[in-house]
């Protein structure tokens, strides 16, 4: 069965296709027309969106899921307002879930903001953090200061010692977030043994290599907990 999985998030929207359980097709940033073709043409779709007023909605046919706190997941949902929980954590924890079933699992996902989410061995999503993402951090330091630059993250990893003060905000935000994410991990180590961590998003890119080789790099992690939605959705309709 070919199935459509679309994630609108704050910035970009990403889709991909699968077939049953495999991943055949990754799209960025698809046109809205695209979009149609393909729902048109698979057997079900599935949308997440963080966005309020959602046009991608017209794109759903009558069985498809429109991604809410309603909507029926494989997971015990143990946070305690499920209305507030942004579809994307949900997804990826499921999408973490499906990859490494009865295990405590962090998931951090590195996107405009940073998300820490916590499922437990026995397959209950339990909640996590939120922290400012990466760009959100430069733009921080230039918002609110009267002559610090808007600066992006070099594709590199920054000397701790910033010489200049281009190289100061590059060592300041990526060691100092590369900072927060490891001792974020030791410490949920400390109260769940065994735990896997797994890094996805758009900005995990600058920093799987820097974290312990321990941690498992997915970029498709939300297209695959999408799908596994879906899935669970068939399976008791």
């Amino acid at each position: 069965m070919q199935k459509l999985t679309i994630d609108q998030g704050n910035t970009r929207t990403k889709a991909a296709v699968f077939e049953d359980e495999k991943l055949v097709e990754r799209l960025e940033n698809p046109g809205v027309d695209v979009l149609k073709t393909l729902a048109k043409q698979v057997n079900r779709t599935i949308l997440s969106t963080v966005k309020k007023e959602c046009q991608l909605k017209a794109l759903l046919k009558k069985n498809d899921i429109f991604l809410n706190s309603q909507t029926a997941i494989p997971l015990a949902n143990l946070y305690n307002q499920p209305s507030t929980l942004g579809n994307d954590r949900l997804a990826l924890s499921v999408g973490a879930n499906a990859l490494f079933p009865g295990q405590n699992l962090l998931i951090i996902d590195m996107g405009s903001c940073v998300t820490f989410d916590l499922v437990n061995s026995q397959n209950a999503y339990l909640g996590g953090s939120i922290s400012p993402g990466l760009q959100m951090r430069f733009r921080a330091l230039h918002q609110f200061t009267s002559q610090l630059p808007l600066l992006e993250a070099d594709h590199k990893q920054p000397d701790l010692i910033g010489q200049s003060t281009h190289n100061s905000i590059q060592s300041g935000v990526i060691n100092g977030l590369l900072s927060e994410i490891e001792g974020i991990i030791l410490r949920y180590n400390d109260v769940f043994p065994s735990l896997k961590v797994v890094i996805t998003g758009g900005d995990a890119s600058f920093f799987d290599k820097a974290l312990k080789n321990t941690i498992f790099a997915c970029p498709d992690l939300l297209m695959i907990g999408l799908n596994k939605i879906l899935d669970h959705n068939e399976t008791i309709s």
